[in-house]
């Protein structure tokens, strides 16, 4: 039996940079935004129609928005619904580390 061997390549951390679409820190953040909304909506057990209205949202633009289909929101639009949503959205600026390369954004969810 002949091994194969596959190639791998080690991830940048950043699935959008890796698959080299434009803007991939703001695809990234875009991401996690919606994985933070869709945590609160799953953890309140919201119904999809109690927060559509809460957020003022169709159902297909919610559905849109589980699903990460999120060309159709803008970083300033998710830091609104999270606000809708009675969360605080704190931004922190910072130098990057000497040992980076390129200036990133940070998004954490603290629950």
């Amino acid at each position: 039996m002949t091994e194969e061997k596959i190639e791998v390549e080690k991830s940048s951390g950043n699935v959008f940079k890796d698959l080299e679409i434009p803007n991939p820190e703001e695809y990234l953040a875009k991401a996690r935004l919606a994985l933070i909304i869709n945590s609160i909506i799953s953890k309140s057990e919201l119904t999809q129609r109690e927060a559509a209205k809460m957020l003022g949202l169709s159902k297909s633009q919610l559905s849109a928005l589980s699903d990460g289909l999120l060309d159709d929101f803008s970083i300033q639009h998710l830091f609104s619904l999270i606000r809708k949503l009675d969360c605080k959205v704190e931004i922190v600026v910072s130098g990057k580390p000497a040992h980076n390369t390129a200036a990133e954004i940070s998004i954490s969810m603290p629950f």
